[in-house]
């Protein structure tokens, strides 16, 4: 094995260390780390590659050598058929021409079952068979309910946002973030252009999940009118008036941004719309309005204004990763391994202002993420709709 040279011997599945070398340790301990391994969990998010390049580098400036899992923890439980595709040793040349790529090339998928108790302690074995005396998880919120309960387990453990949704409420960024705001704002910039050419409104989807973020900054950056959250109330009566509104200062085209769970806190009673407006009828069935195309239809009937709606997707995910979450992702990226190199475990790390934090998982996992109100008002504002 050509890139194992310098790191000592990786056993293959079924072979097993001198079992009076250290392998896991309590948290505290005195006897510095030897080999950790690093994985990317959940969805992908641009800058993920950048992270696991500067885990593995400033892995070796600690003189530890890393071991890349293959597609998040499916990895670590060894479920490919060929052994060699779950596991292998990183190297500086491993990640060489790799902070510049979106993706992760270790791959990345969901283990359902992971919250079985049985699971994670296969995946602790597994982890100690090979060695593994802590663990680099990169990836969101379901990531770090994995990576903490292999800390609980006795595996130090240190989590590192990556996801572009920027839903984790310990930290003001996390990384992907940035790369899929821009990617909105150039999808949203050419959607403007033909949206003008038309004269008509156009309303745009972003991901996000419950979190408002990627829709409001676009929103503010792209100068659009109107910006539809999961944070906070909105109804759908009022945004039609406000693109009749529009339409009437003059305005050749409007921009709405909706965020992928903004229909999470419509707060608009979809019976009495019904009533009130029967050539609604046929939009709103049964099961109320349960897609943006839905959204977009009923402020052009409400507004009397054509209205067409775009889906971003998948693509936000893609593309190479900003300078910002290079830069964010080898910070964040460089920490963990401090944090390991240092015995520490429970840990997810994080940016606040201009400093790189460190908060325990569970203290993760009790915050909730809030919209800024100033950049919510600020909308409004750029918008002066009324004036």
């Amino acid at each position: 094995m050509d890139n194992a040279e310098g790191f000592g011997f990786l056993p293959i599945l079924g072979e097993t260390f001198d079992e009076s070398a250290p392998r896991l340790r309590s948290k505290g301990g005195n006897i510095s780390m030897k080999r950790i391994g690093v994985l990317t969990s959940g969805g992908d998010a641009p800058g993920m590659n950048a992270a696991i390049r500067s885990v593995v580098r400033t892995a070796l400036h600690h003189d530890m050598s890393v071991v890349g899992f293959k597609r998040g923890y499916n990895g670590v439980l060894m479920r490919s058929p060929n052994q060699n595709d779950d596991f292998e040793i990183l190297t500086s040349r491993s990640v060489s021409d790799k902070i510049h790529r979106g993706g992760t090339f270790l791959r990345t998928a969901r283990c359902m079952d992971f919250h079985n108790l049985e699971v994670q302690k296969l995946a602790v074995s597994n982890l100690h068979d090979l060695g593994i005396e802590g663990l680099v998880c990169i990836g969101g919120d379901g990531t770090y309910k994995g990576a903490e309960a292999l800390d609980r387990l006795g595996l130090p453990t240190i989590g590192v946002p990556g996801t572009i949704d920027n839903d984790l409420a310990y930290t003001d960024y996390t990384i992907g973030f940035d790369t899929a705001l821009n990617t909105a704002c150039e999808c949203l910039n050419k959607i403007r252009e033909t949206s003008d050419s038309h004269e008509r409104a156009s309303m745009l989807t972003v991901m996000g999940r419950n979190c408002g973020d990627i829709a409001l900054h676009t929103a503010l950056t792209c100068g659009a009118e109107i910006c539809m959250i999961p944070e906070l109330p909105w109804d759908i009566e009022e945004v039609a008036e406000r693109v009749k509104w529009g339409v009437l200062r003059g305005k050749r085209s409007m921009i709405l941004v909706f965020a992928e769970g903004a229909l999470s806190s419509l707060s608009t009673d979809l019976g009495k719309l019904c009533q009130e407006h029967e050539e609604l009828q046929d939009i709103i069935h049964n099961n109320g309005v349960t897609t943006s195309a839905q959204v977009a239809m009923i402020i052009e009937k409400l507004s009397g204004h054509e209205t067409r709606s775009t889906v971003l997707g998948y693509i936000q995910r893609g593309g190479s990763p900003s300078a910002r979450d290079r830069l964010l992702a080898t910070q964040l990226g460089a920490h963990a391994v401090d944090l390991l190199h240092e015995d520490r475990g429970g840990l997810a790390v994080g940016v606040r202002g201009t400093r790189l934090i460190e908060v325990p998982f569970e203290d993760v996992q009790k915050g909730e993420h809030a919209a800024d109100a100033g950049l919510v008002d600020l909308v409004d504002v750029m918008a002066v709709i009324r004036q």
